[in-house]
């Protein structure tokens, strides 16, 4: 009787163990694929005209908490600069979606579209007040 009560249990742990792994979410880093360059699929935030500083993301985010990354000759590696209101530029190479990155200010949101066409933009009137990004399919 134990054992039956048991195996139902397990294959729902199972489950959302699976679930977590596979699906992004809040406890899950979004840091495209963690190097160097703006690779096919990841939508690439700059913080300067240079290739030094930048964050790379799959999937819409907030910008909170995240910081720009930075290759030192020998590691790609996490800087003390955040992305969240420190942001210059921004290369989309998602693979399906157009994006909108927006600053929250007084209670209202200044969005941006950009294309999905591999070039990069700067954000204009939202530069350096970079709030958010969503990906719009």
């Amino acid at each position: 009787m134990t054992v039956r009560s048991f195996r139902p249990a397990a294959a729902v742990a199972v489950v959302a163990a699976v679930a977590a792994a596979l699906l992004p979410g809040a406890a899950h880093a979004d840091n495209g694929d963690n190097k160097p360059g703006c690779a096919h699929g990841e939508i690439c935030f700059w913080y300067s005209a240079g290739d030094t500083y930048q964050k790379q993301f799959w999937y819409t985010a907030n910008h909170g908490g995240h910081n720009f990354m930075y290759y030192d000759q020998y590691r790609y590696q996490v800087s003390n600069e955040p992305v969240q209101d420190n942001a210059l530029q921004v290369t989309n190479r998602d693979t399906r979606c157009r994006i909108r990155v927006g600053n929250y200010s007084g209670g209202l949101w200044t969005w941006r579209e950009f294309p999905n066409d591999n070039a990069r933009y700067h954000l204009g009137d939202i530069n350096n007040r970079n709030d958010r990004h969503e990906r719009l399919c």
